[in-house]
């Protein structure tokens, strides 16, 4: 229950932080809470009800890391560029 309630409050950070523009915080965030996630699914039996709710949680969460990962790269670049011809 314990790691049910500490991935529960880092999922909500990490919303918080991509909310606020934190990305690189909240892909910290959303990587923490899908390992908490993960570790609660290795405890439960196979095919309990919740389980299919964990795993649909880390896809989006992890799905969510990789548009903020592609985002900050690509803001990198064009940063770079711009300085470029300053």
């Amino acid at each position: 229950c314990r790691n049910n309630n500490q991935s529960i409050a880092v999922a909500q950070k990490a919303s918080e932080e991509d909310q606020a523009g934190n990305y690189e915080e909240a892909i910290r965030s959303y990587q923490h809470a899908v390992k908490y996630f993960l570790h609660i699914l290795k405890r439960e039996p196979q095919g309990k009800d919740g389980n299919q709710k964990i795993r649909d949680k880390c896809k989006l969460y992890l799905d969510r890391v990789e548009e903020l990962q592609d985002y900050l790269a690509n803001k990198e670049v064009i940063t770079n560029y711009i300085r470029k011809f300053k």
